[in-house]
């Protein structure tokens, strides 16, 4: 584990101040854009878990020929088959589980801005294990960054159902699952393995992990595969899970556990822009203030981060 550290702290120390915030607007980009075609490739008749088999088979697929092409292998990244197992029930099972019944129990709103505590508890983990040093700048960007999240999805919080506190509570844990999974990645990175070839094997993973649970949701039975229209929404989603993939593990070993949390943040504030490209959505108030503060946050917390590590 030390030694992890110790090269992630040497490629942090040779990476430009500048590098893991244009990381950071990008990968919020293909956050936004890969929920926006997968909401799309739902609509026209994906089901979720034939989406997230296929859309992680095929991603993984394509960077391992882009690994191929650069003259590596997946051999430096697959040295730790428990790592993989950890993180594919951390990461992968257990919030999917999870999100199923909450969303049943809860509703979808709950469900999707509860993601917004996973860079406080990142933050918080990674303190405590000892992975990152804290600031009180770095502190402040997460906490600027969260109430920016929280100004853009205000309307999503109005629409929660408190009614069934026990499942709000087990709620609480698919960020926590998701928080864990970011500092086991950073904590554990295997020796010697780049971004590509950690993010290949995990796809991988994910994959295997999803197609796992599917039968224990019934969900085989409804997968189709003859109709083009969904193909294209698949191809797309391939294609923007293996940019995602490679740019988020790019990201999370330049820059950090804490830094890499911020994903989400950046890519609800995109959602909303993108929505108000794509959609005529109006930019309210709220919206652009929340949008101000993502972004002084994440320079808050990249900031902090140039002078504490």
């Amino acid at each position: 584990m030390e030694r992890s550290q110790t090269g992630a702290r040497t490629e942090a120390a040779c990476t430009p101040a500048f590098l893991p915030l244009i990381l950071l607007c990008l990968c919020g980009f293909l956050f936004a854009s890969k929920i926006m075609v997968s909401k799309a490739a739902l609509s026209a008749g994906a089901d979720p878990f034939q989406l997230g088999i296929v859309g992680n088979l095929g991603a993984g697929l394509l960077l391992c020929g882009w690994l191929a092409a650069r003259g590596e292998s997946m051999s430096s990244a697959c040295r730790s088959p428990i790592l993989y197992l950890v993180l594919g029930i951390v990461s992968v099972a257990l919030p999917t589980i999870l999100s199923f019944h909450v969303v049943e129990r809860v509703g979808p709103a709950y469900t999707a801005t509860v993601y917004s505590l996973s860079p406080i508890l990142t933050m918080s983990f990674a303190a405590g294990f000892g992975i990152e040093r804290m600031t009180v700048r770095r502190s402040a960007g997460i906490v600027t960054g969260l109430l920016g999240m929280m100004a853009l999805v205000q309307q999503q919080l109005a629409a929660i159902d408190f009614a069934q506190p026990i499942w709000v509570m087990i709620g609480l844990l698919i960020p926590a699952c998701t928080a864990a999974g970011n500092i086991i990645r950073s904590a554990f990175w295997p020796t010697g393995a780049s971004a590509l070839a950690f993010a290949c094997a995990t796809l991988f993973t994910s994959s295997l992990v999803m197609a796992t649970l599917s039968p224990l949701f019934g969900s085989g039975g409804r997968w189709r595969f003859a109709d083009p229209i969904l193909g294209l929404w698949f191809a797309g989603f391939v294609l923007v899970s293996a940019l995602s993939y490679i740019l988020n593990f790019r990201l999370q070993k330049v820059a950090g556990a804490v830094v890499f949390s911020q994903i989400g943040y950046w890519g609800t504030g995109f959602g909303v822009l993108l929505a108000a490209l794509l959609f005529g959505d109006m930019l309210t108030a709220p919206s652009l203030i929340g949008l101000a503060a993502i972004v002084i946050g994440g320079v808050l917390a990249n900031w902090s981060r140039g002078r504490a590590v």
